[in-house]
């Protein structure tokens, strides 16, 4: 490739998602099936908690609410779930550890999205114990690394209770990880009334960016999903009948109509509908049909 004349791009991610895939898939023992696949494409597997958990797990609380907060980290599988009090922790914990190891010596413009790039940023850091990134320029004193750990820890325990419950147990990822599809005319019209009829949300998920399950929020904004996986699909090539697929939000783009926005369950919950192929299977299952008849001009 060094003989390719044509910039492609100079910004690679760094394949955490890849990298989980390959993991779940060399795990496998039997030959992998169609619900392995399906596991594979749903799995929220956080690979930036590998590095930050132990960590968190040892830092010093010393009040009944953070010993309850950093309790819900003991066993935690690391799976962003939807319903899961630690993911929340984590991402939220993720977004204000950004903010207090970079918006003192960034420029706004430059502040950290918490995308893989800052994964990789922070591992290589949490090594250097006194690293000046882990000091804050706006303290007369000098922070270490355990020092803003633990501040971000706090900080994120603070706005969870404030925003959610004072109880660890009701915090909840999916209830801050939220996506509202919004209609590409009428729908960003930016009147409310017009926008209440075309958009269809806030739905709550699970994951983040750099899952396989990538639904993507950004750090220095809101917890507000910007990407996601919009179709999946897994073909069966020895059955195509057994293939399925789901995509989002639905099949017809009439606001008013049943197929508007009835696959966002499903999708949310990483389920499939059935993609039919033979032709006796397409009549069989068929329920309306569309006929598009030409007039003719004179």
């Amino acid at each position: 490739m060094r003989e390719y004349p044509y910039l492609i791009t100079a910004d690679w991610v760094y394949g955490y998602r890849a990298k989980r895939i390959v993991e779940m898939i060399s795990q496998q023992t039997q030959p992998i099936s169609l619900k392995d696949v399906q596991q594979i494409q749903g799995d929220n597997r956080n690979l930036n908690a590998q590095t930050l958990v132990p960590l968190l797990k040892s830092i010093d609380v010393d009040t009944p609410r953070l010993q309850a907060a950093q309790k819900l980290l003991q066993g935690w599988n690391l799976q962003l779930g939807m319903t899961s009090p630690a993911a929340a922790l984590f991402e939220v914990f993720w977004k204000h550890l950004l903010a207090d190891m970079f918006h003192d010596q960034l420029p706004e413009k430059y502040f950290p999205d918490g995308g893989d790039r800052w994964y990789a940023v922070v591992a290589n850091l949490v090594k250097q114990l006194n690293s000046a990134w882990w000091d804050n320029r706006n303290t007369a004193k000098v922070e270490n690394r355990d020092q803003i750990l633990r501040q971000s820890f706090v900080e994120a325990v603070d706005e969870l209770e404030r925003i959610q419950s004072k109880d660890p147990n009701n915090w909840n990822w999916g209830k801050l990880h939220t996506i509202t599809f919004r209609n590409a005319t009428l729908g960003k019209s930016g009147v409310a009334p017009i926008e209440a009829l075309f958009n269809r949300g806030a739905f709550a998920t699970s994951g983040n960016g750099e899952t396989v399950n990538a639904n993507r929020w950004i750090a220095n904004k809101s917890f507000e999903v910007t990407d996601i996986p919009s179709l999946r699909m897994i073909v069966d090539l020895g059955n195509l009948d057994n293939s399925v697929a789901i995509h989002t939000p639905g099949q017809s783009g009439h606001a008013f109509h049943n197929h508007y926005n009835d696959m966002v369950e499903p999708w949310c919950k990483i389920e499939y509908h059935q993609m039919l192929w033979e032709s006796k299977n397409l009549t069989e299952n068929t329920t309306t049909t569309l006929r598009l008849i030409p007039k003719l001009v004179e």
